[in-house]
């Protein structure tokens, strides 16, 4: 695996991963009780601005749970449980990977132990830990050796699993010592760190997260070794331009992927409420006629057009949803 990095300074990490689930119950089971993520709100979210915002019938409404690490304005998760009389699985097991938004990264100190206590509660592990190896290009910065594990949460949501070791002058390392300084729930995890974004078009993708969010990139790099590919269930001869961007903060980065000699799943259409799945990712600008302006010039299509409505954890402010370039997946864009 070749990489090169960059660092960008500025601009809106994930605010919040949408996820519309089968029961709120079992949901909260996971990222609650398992993860350790704080409920920072719950309710009914329902009304004519709701309808308009998800693209739902007049009437519509979902319970919800917004959960987060205390403090942290980065990486909640927002379930949303609608009540729809027909809800289809975005994702069901078995299929591996698949264009638009589809996994949620938490850091741990101990992934062994992790990964035996999400077993023991019945999620099915892809793999045991791995340990990557991420080698940059001649005079970039050297990345590191984090080691992970992917498995099959709940709703269809893959989960990721990374411990990061100490190391010096490495991008790994700098994660880690944040994490340090950051700490963990009290079952030892993090909000989430990074979510993953699989794309058809790189350069389209990177443009949006660039002027719309104002993201820069961190690592640039070509996934193509055996060891990584059985990680990922991806075929052992598969080639993958992996593409990180970061915002202001360390956390909420998105990892993009454009596999370049296979073909994922399309499942795009059916990310949409009220299905079950990850349904849209979150962001928070400073100025939503800027980010309204920056995807009209990309020719972004809208989704929804910007709306006053009350948003969990935000509450009342300007939010619009768009399709991101290179996918189509569901960008909610909030002012705030």
């Amino acid at each position: 695996m070749q990489a090169s990095v960059a660092v960008g300074q500025g601009g809106s990490p994930l605010r919040v991963a949408v996820i519309g689930v089968e029961t709120l119950a079992r949901s909260l089971a996971f990222y609650r009780d398992l993860i350790g993520l704080t409920v920072l709100a719950t309710g009914q979210w329902e009304g004519e601005a709701f309808a308009h915002h998800w693209q739902l019938p007049a009437g519509s409404r979902a319970a919800f749970a917004l959960l987060g690490f205390p403090g942290s304005p980065v990486g909640q998760v927002l379930l949303l449980q609608f009540d729809a009389p027909q809800r289809e699985y975005v994702r069901r097991p078995g299929q591996d990977r698949q264009y638009g938004i589809w996994n949620l990264n938490f850091y741990t100190y101990d992934i062994l132990a992790a990964a035996e206590m999400v077993a023991r509660h019945g999620y099915a592990l892809w793999s045991r830990p791995t340990t990557h190896t991420l080698a940059p290009t001649a005079g970039a910065p050297a990345v590191g050796q984090p080691t992970e594990v992917l498995f099959e949460g709940p709703d269809g949501v893959i989960i990721n699993l990374v411990e990061l070791p100490e190391s010096e002058g490495t991008r790994v390392g700098e994660m880690r010592r944040y994490l340090d300084q950051h700490g963990t729930t009290p079952t030892g995890f993090t909000e989430v760190v990074t979510s993953a974004h699989t794309v058809r078009d790189m350069a389209a993708a990177v443009r949006f997260y660039r002027e719309v969010l104002g993201m820069g990139v961190l690592i640039d790099a070509v996934i193509a070794s055996p060891v990584s590919n059985a990680f990922l269930h991806l075929p052992p001869e598969a080639q993958t331009h992996s593409v990180f961007v970061k915002g202001s903060h360390m956390f909420g980065k998105i990892a993009l992927s454009q596999p370049l000699t296979y073909q994922p799943l399309d499942l795009v259409a059916r990310a949409v409420p009220p299905n079950i799945g990850y349904l849209a990712m979150g962001f928070r600008v400073p100025d939503l006629a800027a980010a309204e302006e920056a995807c009209r010039r990309l020719q972004v299509e809208f989704f929804s057009s910007p709306i006053l409505l009350d948003l969990p954890g935000d509450g009342v402010c300007r939010a619009m949803v768009v399709r991101a370039p290179g996918s189509g997946a569901l960008m909610q864009i909030a002012e705030g």
